[in-house]
């Protein structure tokens, strides 16, 4: 498979911003990023982006003059997105004051061009839906498991989004109905403030993911990595009771855990889930931290 033309690509996360030129055998050129400075606020930090988009586009068009420059752009950013207007619907405390901000036409108008724009994970699961992981499968699940946990629904081959981008928000699934830990606004007991990567570096006393998933990685016992784990596996039961999807992908620096953590969680799962479930495979994402830059450059071709 094969884009029909090169994209400007974007993936916007609450600490940094990375753009991109997808070209049409997906590969990713002139790859690079900036600090998001969400604190800031939308306008100043869209107006930051376009200015990134930009920079990336003269730099492309100065290595290959030969080629065709883009001529729209796709966007994944986190927050819920209302697909059909390019809104950010709901954004959390990561994007202070997005809620209502229309992040497509704003950029659509700096930089001159249409721009599609959809959740970070929507478009992780997009891009292993076509290339990665969830190539074999009409239907699954994808767990974005960092700072926080999200998901991306595949059904018969496409994104469910729900209403105004709502799906997928599977981090706010709760598990700890009383006395739960603080989640998201005034939620408490959510899956992801037990089971995110960010908690397990917390819990577990290290400066970074990188640091903790050497040691769990070399077999040292990790009791934090354990226990997250053990509540990801549970969360996701939940989940496959509502949608029995035919494979759950994990993705996000959770992979840096490797195998011995997807063991643990498979574990859990099994253990929280009907027979008729056990069977789901659960498999980790192939495309690595370059698939919300391709997940962009397939919505913005996706009319859908």
């Amino acid at each position: 498979m094969s884009l029909s033309e090169p994209i400007l690509v974007f993936d916007i996360g609450g600490t940094k911003v990375a753009a991109a030129i997808l070209e049409p055998d997906f590969a990713v050129r002139q790859r690079s990023e900036i600090a998001t400075n969400a604190a800031e606020g939308p306008e100043r930090v869209a107006e930051r982006i376009a200015a990134l988009g930009r920079t990336v586009l003269d730099g492309y068009a100065r290595e290959h003059p030969d080629r065709q420059p883009p001529r729209r752009a796709g966007v994944a950013s986190a927050g819920q997105i209302d697909r059909a207007t390019g809104t950010v619907s709901y954004a959390t405390f990561h994007l202070p004051g997005w809620i209502g901000f229309p992040l497509g036409s704003r950029l659509s108008a700096g930089l001159g061009m249409p721009v599609a724009v959809d959740n970070d994970v929507n478009c992780h699961a997009l891009a292993e839906a076509v290339l990665g992981a969830g190539r074999p499968y009409r239907h699954f699940l994808l767990a974005a498991v960092g700072t926080g946990v999200g998901g991306g629904v595949v059904i018969d081959g496409k994104l469910y989004r729900g209403r105004l981008g709502g799906a997928g928000e599977i981090g706010q699934v709760n598990l700890v109905p009383h006395d739960g830990r603080p989640c998201s606004d005034r939620l408490t007991g959510c899956l992801e403030v037990y089971a995110a990567t960010s908690v397990m570096v917390q819990r577990g006393g290290y400066a970074a993911v990188q640091a903790l998933a050497a040691d769990y990685g070399a077999g040292m016992s990790v009791p934090a990595v354990d226990e997250a784990a053990g509540w990801l596996g549970r969360g996701l039961a939940t989940i496959a009771h509502v949608l029995a999807p035919e494979a759950v992908l994990i993705g996000g620096s959770a992979v840096l855990l490797g195998a011995r953590y997807l063991a643990a969680v498979a574990a859990s799962f099994a253990e929280h889930t009907l027979p008729s479930h056990r069977e789901i495979p659960l498999l980790f994402t192939q495309l690595g931290a370059d698939s919300g830059l391709i997940g962009a450059g397939l919505v913005a071709l996706d009319q859908s």
